[in-house]
């Protein structure tokens, strides 16, 4: 079996080599620029740049995510976009983060991984039968991240078991590490309810009267919604609190948005597949500026906003998002039945 370890970075490819004998002789790989890398890794960097990509025989078989950042805020949202691009694409997720660990500065103390970063992967795996999960970094009784070598126990059990048995995504140890995240699930839940509902920034609206207001507020602007986003009942809105000055960036909206999708607006492996609309709202930012910082642009990341979102609503205008960077497997009469449905 032929392997191939593509990296973002080399002492992450060096990290991801020794998990394995099997991987100790395997050339680690810099994943280059867009469109300079095999098709088959390319397929892969549509939305962003993975830490890890493990191809067997020219195809991607694993997609690792690692960080030691405590698992609070910004820091969870950021990768999913990559999460998302993968499953995608039909490779298997992994998430190597702390659970919890020691947050350190003026409001230091121990932080948790919300609960709503498992309903995420989850709802993931559920949608593109694909796994995904995550691993958690261990730290000690003080909340900092063990560095020993144990900590990468889990994952080593993890890519040997991958790699003898030939990439078999029932094997054993799969289904055990996805029993762990279930518990640590519940457990969040149970301990912190609220980090398993909305955030602040999300809420929930009536499309009908939704569409009245955009109505009186754009006016014949409305008219380049889609049928297909009048017709779904409900509609998630996502505030992005961005100001003209600051508008050019993407971490960590572009992969928040999917969280937000996956948990309370999707129902098919399509980001055109949901039974809720989804919503990005800038309310401080004009059309203008939004398209001059934020392009739909296949070439830059920003073109991750308009991949998944129905919408885009500024302080003086919309845009009806249509990714130029989704998913490019889907056939024809797939298509179609996409854009009935």
């Amino acid at each position: 079996m032929t392997l191939e370890i593509f990296a973002d970075d080399l002492h992450e490819g060096r990290w991801f080599a020794s998990l394995s004998p099997r991987l100790s002789n395997v050339k680690i790989k810099p994943i280059a620029k867009r469109r300079s890398n095999p098709p088959y890794v390319e397929r892969l960097l549509r939305y962003d740049r993975p830490d890890i990509i493990l191809v067997s025989e020219g195809e991607p078989r694993l997609v690792v995510e690692k960080t030691r950042e405590v698992p609070t805020g910004h820091n969870v949202g950021q990768r999913f976009a990559r999460f998302a691009n993968a499953v995608e694409e039909k490779v298997m997720v992994v998430f190597f983060l702390p659970f919890k660990a020691m947050k350190h500065g003026s409001y230091a103390g121990i932080c948790y991984i919300p609960a709503r970063l498992f309903l995420a992967l989850e709802k993931m795996e559920e949608i593109h039968g694909i796994p995904v999960l995550a691993i958690n970094w261990p730290c000690d009784k003080d909340g900092e991240l063990i560095g020993d070598g144990s900590q990468d126990a889990d994952m080593r059990r993890l890519v040997h078991e991958l790699i003898q048995s030939e990439f078999d995504y029932g094997n054993e140890v799969i289904k055990e590490l996805r029993q762990t995240m279930r518990r640590s699930r519940n457990e969040r839940i149970r301990e912190q309810p609220d980090t398993a509902e909305p955030p602040p920034t999300v809420k929930f609206i009536d499309t009908e009267g939704y569409i009245g207001q955009l109505r009186g507020q754009f006016g014949n602007e409305i008219n380049v919604v889609p049928d297909s986003f009048h017709r779904r009942p409900r509609t998630l809105i996502y505030q992005l609190g961005m100001t003209p000055a600051k508008c050019r960036r993407e971490d960590p909206y572009t992969g928040t948005q999917f969280i937000y999708d996956y948990i309370w607006c999707r129902n098919g492996p399509h980001p055109s597949e949901k039974h809720t609309n989804l919503v990005l709202a800038v309310p401080l930012v004009s059309k203008r500026r939004w398209i001059e910082a934020n392009p739909n642009d296949p070439t830059r990341k920003s073109a991750v906003y308009y991949a998944t979102a129905n919408l885009i609503i500024l302080k003086d205008g919309l845009i009806a998002c249509n990714t130029l960077v989704g998913p490019r497997s889907t056939s024809i009469l797939g298509l179609n039945r996409f854009i009935k449905g």
